[in-house]
């Protein structure tokens, strides 16, 4: 797990259902770095399942990834979804964009 740092923003999680039908929800983040992103309350999907997902930094361009549903520490088995999205294959200049936020948020030297 990468430094996460606070944040909270919306974000549209989005899951491919069967015969073309999108089903879509909006959650709260918590916290975000390099590697994914925790919401204050579960996304109703189950955990393991594939999503796509949209947000916006402060001060930034909206992003948009791939991810994965996961439990958070406190979950319990995950009946009603995860609050953890980790991200799946996200480009490099992605990653610098979240790893500079995540830095400048918690106040930390530039590596």
């Amino acid at each position: 797990m990468s430094l996460r740092a606070p944040l909270a923003i919306p974000v549209e999680v989005r899951s491919q259902e069967g015969a073309g039908e999108v089903r879509r929800a909006f959650r709260l983040s918590a916290s975000v770095g390099e590697d994914g992103l925790r919401l204050v309350r579960p996304a109703p999907f189950d955990i393991g399942r594939p999503v796509a997902i949209s947000f916006t930094l402060p001060d930034a361009e909206p992003i948009v990834l791939r991810a994965e549903v996961a439990l958070a520490d406190g979950d319990g088995e995950g009946e009603q979804g995860g609050r953890e999205l980790i991200f799946l294959g996200a480009p490099a200049e992605v990653r610098q964009t979240l790893h500079s936020y995540v830095i400048e948020r918690l106040g930390l030297p530039p590596l």
